[in-house]
């Protein structure tokens, strides 16, 4: 019986060195940036996020966006925005005396600043060239009209379906009408360094430019890459020269990619987080860091709701631990200028307290096995 024990003890030894010479083994590597980001079998984690530190004055920043000189944030419903250089002093800047803000609707193309602002049922257009102290009226638009910006141009796009839109540039504040040459529910555009790229609301459809104003071009090969995905809503986003379309489709993710807007591969589909819980929320912002794309996601079980961070290049996708619990909308996202982390809020709700803002720990680690 001796012999046994000593025998069941050589071979525990030698199974863990053989582990060990197989690689085997308990690692870490930094969460948020380092090579096989999106692989491993994660263990735990070592606070991936943080709240951040007290504004002046206290404020809950539901969008920020830059301007290449100051970070300008809108805060809810009201007439001003507010700007800061460092993300924690900000000054309130008039936008109107009397019409209140869209929310969702401030932008920034280049240093072009442009938001749209309602009164008495009549929605326009204001820009600012000068960091957001003094705003200018420019036109009216539609109720329903979204904005976004790509490649240093400011867009309105149609909210209901028409093929025209309106562009807005530092050199040209007042603005330009044009036209995609199809009608269809346009709702973003995209710029990778190279192209321009109209997506429709759907995903399903895209449109190319060579500089962003005109010749839209057909994407031909979008269409039969999202066939292979589930039907679901889609969003696109960019990331280091590439467009990224990801569907969220009965409670999972799959994503289409491309280098040059015309010809797209099928990446990650029908992926779901580990712990079985679905998507319910895709997020309309995302922010790159470190060479992925971080985008908010709502996961729920059926009861409770979780907002997340999801990590994606295109092709897979890694799902981060919740930062927030509750039935809040996915708040947006941005990357700070100049690197150094990410910054978003727990929740995008008018009226709850300021001190639900985090931003990313870069002191991060994930504990795996690595085999």
């Amino acid at each position: 019986m001796t012999i046994d024990i000593a025998s069941l003890a050589e071979t525990q030894r030698q199974g863990e060195a053989t582990r060990a010479a197989l690689g085997v083994q308990l690692r870490s590597r930094p969460l948020w940036s380092g090579a096989g980001r999106l692989g491993g079998v994660p263990v735990r984690y070592v606070s991936p996020y943080r709240l951040r530190g007290a504004n002046s004055p206290e404020l809950l920043c539901e969008n920020i966006v830059h301007n290449g000189a100051v970070y300008v944030a809108e805060t809810g419903s009201g007439t001003n925005v507010y700007t800061s250089a460092d993300l924690k002093a900000w000054t309130a800047r008039p936008v109107d005396g009397s019409a209140a803000l869209v929310a969702g609707k401030l932008t920034a193309a280049g240093s072009l600043l442009m938001t749209l602002v309602a009164y008495a049922g009549s929605y326009s257009v204001k820009t600012s060239i000068d960091n957001g102290v003094t705003w200018v009226y420019q036109t009216g638009v539609g109720a329903s009209d979204v904005t976004c910006s790509a490649g240093g141009i400011g867009y309105v796009l149609s909210g209901y379906g028409y093929k025209e839109f309106r562009t807005h540039t530092t050199a040209n504040p007042a603005g330009t009408a044009r036209d995609f040459g199809v009608a269809q529910m346009w709702r973003k555009v995209l710029h990778n360094g190279a192209r321009w790229l109209a997506v429709k609301d759907t995903g399903t459809m895209a449109l190319w430019s060579a500089n962003g104003l005109d010749g839209w071009t057909n994407s031909a090969g979008l269409a039969a890459a999202v066939t292979n995905l589930p039907a679901g809503s889609s969003n696109g986003y960019t990331l280091s020269g590439r467009f990224i379309v990801v569907t969220l489709a009965e409670g999972t993710l799959s994503a289409v990619y491309s280098d040059d807007a015309n010809a797209w591969t099928v990446g990650a589909v029908g992926d779901m987080e580990p712990s079985g819980l679905r998507v319910s929320a895709l997020g309309a912002t995302a922010a790159e860091m470190g060479g992925l794309l971080y985008i908010p996601v709502k996961l729920t079980d059926g009861t409770t709701s979780w907002n997340v961070l999801v990590a994606t290049d295109g092709t897979k996708f890694k799902w981060l631990p919740a930062f927030w619990r509750g039935p809040e909308a996915v708040p947006t996202i941005r990357a700070r200028v100049g690197g150094g982390g990410l910054i978003f809020n727990g929740t995008s709700q008018y009226g709850t307290p300021a001190a639900a803002r985090y931003e990313s720990n870069p002191d991060a680690l994930e504990v795996y096995f690595a085999i």
